[in-house]
């Protein structure tokens, strides 16, 4: 299971409570995943939901609020880009329709459409605004973390949002994360609109004011874990570097005392820097540090007698004496 499907499970159990919380999650997502289905002189609002667990949740909310009985549909998608999948919808009775969309402002009494893109019911408190949010997240929303799961779903960065068919919408959802603190950007993607975020920390904020405190909890580890996992890496690869400059000069020095070896014979050499030719090519892997140690001086005489053992190599048998 994903981050969000995980996410979207955990939401069904932190449902709004009140009767205005209620609506305003019932606005939200009737606003982006529903639909006026007429017939004759039948008008039903059907709500397209994602599992038959998000419509019963959808209806519970409902009946609570009105009371009759909800249709719930699950049909098989025969073509179309979903084909092969199901599709889950919340039928609203005909009797109701007209007061569902009244009561969340989504039309008007004339049958008009409301103007209104988030009402001012739900703005005027942070809870009816939190429940909104919720609604949103359900019937439109994302998160996405970095996982090692399977291909489909493998991902580097944090990333958090909210699909939306209007730019004005998108405006005023912004505004409404806003005034819960969060700091929110906006972009176009095809006929939608994003609201979204990647700061990592705006995004458990997110979920905290969602109220999805599992995913909190999971994202704060998979946060912690990798940036474990980053500091380690950094620590290898900068080990790794050094390792490599350490060989390099090693080999560099090994060079340098074969070839005196071959041209003039180590005999050449004064004690000290004889005996330290001998010990590196004894001790080839070791570290300045470490032959300095094995040789009982200090790493600025080891460096001393190298780089002379190198420059006797390169300018000949005549500088042999330290």
């Amino acid at each position: 299971m994903t981050f969000k499907e995980n996410a979207v499970k955990e939401l069904l159990t932190v449902l709004p409570r009140t009767a205005e919380g209620k609506l305003s999650f019932i606005c939200a997502a009737a606003k982006q995943a529903g639909s006026l289905n007429i017939s004759g002189k039948r008008t039903n609002l059907v709500i397209a939901l994602s599992s038959y667990e998000e419509c019963l949740a959808m209806v519970e909310m409902l009946k609570s609020i009105y009371p009759t009985e909800f249709e719930i549909t699950v049909a098989h998608i025969r073509s179309g880009v979903r084909k092969g999948g199901t599709s889950y919808t919340v039928a609203v009775p005909t009797g109701f329709t007209k007061q569902v969309l009244a009561d969340t402002h989504l039309v008007r009494d004339d049958g008009e459409d409301d103007g209104e893109c988030i009402p001012a019911f739900v703005r005027a408190n942070r809870e009816n605004s939190v429940a909104y949010l919720k609604g949103l997240f359900l019937v439109c929303g994302s998160v996405y973390v970095p996982s090692a799961g399977d291909e489909d779903e493998k991902r580097e960065g944090y990333h958090f949002e909210f699909m939306v068919e209007d730019g004005d919408l998108a405006g005023e959802v912004c505004d409404l994360l806003e005034k819960l603190g969060i700091n929110a950007k906006t972009s176009e993607r095809g006929n939608n609109f994003l609201v979204y975020l990647k700061d990592k920390d705006e995004i458990l904020h997110m979920l905290a004011e969602l109220e999805l405190g599992d995913s909190v909890l999971k994202l704060k580890a998979i946060i912690d874990e990798r940036e474990t996992a980053n500091s380690i890496n950094r620590v290898t690869i900068c080990e790794a570097a050094n390792l490599d400059k350490t060989y390099a000069a090693a080999s560099k020095q090994l060079m340098a005392i074969g070839e005196i070896e071959e041209k003039f014979g180590l005999d050449v050499l004064s004690p000290a820097l004889r005996e330290t030719a001998c010990a590196r090519m004894e001790y080839q892997q070791a570290s300045m540090n470490e032959l300095a140690e094995i040789l009982g001086i200090t790493k600025s005489c080891l460096n001393h007698r190298l780089r002379k053992i190198v420059e006797i190599a390169e300018s000949g048998a005549d500088d042999a004496e330290e």
